[in-house]
């Protein structure tokens, strides 16, 4: 049986994918009990399913409402269960676990609402920062995420986007990567770890590269190589 959350936000991010109207639905979200909410994602696979749906959703409304740039991040928009979010609250203090913007995912902030950490995801799933980021794919190969196949689709979604962002210099052995993975390297497991990744990714062996990093817009579109 589908989960009514989820299946909400799926339509939402439907309608903000497609331009049309989204009034209704977000009028939907504001009038969900905060209980009910609590008690119906209450696995990690539907909070991340929820909210990662939410997030890409109010990320296009906030774009074509606000017509503003990078500052949409921090916009109090994103009404739900009468409780006001932004972007922000949604990646770092929901899917990141409360964590800072800022300190590489080593820090902690004590000052979100109980609600937020009620609602947080009990494990960080890298996976989630490429997921948020697939939005600006040109190329999707995912319309939205579904709860019985979000194990999948994190996994396409981070291949699409590493191959697409990842840079090699054979003759100097490097390997340059999206600054967002150093800016939250902690949540990635450290620089061996994202190595690690990349050779998984690549299917080859990166023993000899060195790793850096390049900045990563995260308003840009970026074209999918298929």
């Amino acid at each position: 049986m589908k989960n009514y959350y989820t299946t909400l936000s799926e339509e939402i991010l439907s309608l903000a994918k497609s331009g049309k109207d989204t009034v209704t639905l977000r009028r939907q979200l504001f009038y969900i009990r905060q209980a009910k909410l609590e008690k119906s994602l209450n696995t990690d696979d539907l909070k991340k399913t929820f909210w990662i749906n939410i997030y890409n959703a109010f990320y296009l409304i906030n774009l074509k409402e606000t017509k503003q740039g990078k500052e949409i991040f921090n916009l109090k928009r994103i009404k739900i269960a009468r409780a006001i979010f932004s972007l922000n609250d949604i990646e770092h203090g929901i899917l990141r676990k409360y964590k800072f913007r800022i300190g590489f995912g080593y820090i902690t902030n004590p000052f979100y609402s109980d609600f937020i950490k009620t609602l947080a995801v009990s494990k960080v799933d890298y996976r989630i920062h490429f997921a948020l980021r697939s939005i600006n794919l040109e190329k999707k190969t995912i319309d939205y995420f579904d709860c019985e196949e979000i194990e999948k689709q994190l996994t396409i979604v981070t291949k699409d986007f590493i191959r697409l962002e990842t840079e090699f210099d054979n003759e100097s052995k490097t390997i340059r990567a999206s600054d967002f993975l150093l800016s939250y390297l902690r949540d990635f497991g450290g620089k061996k770890s994202v190595k690690k990744l990349l050779e998984t990714v690549f299917e080859r062996d990166l023993k000899e590269y060195k790793l850096r990093f390049k900045t990563y817009k995260k308003t840009e579109k970026l074209q999918r190589v298929s």
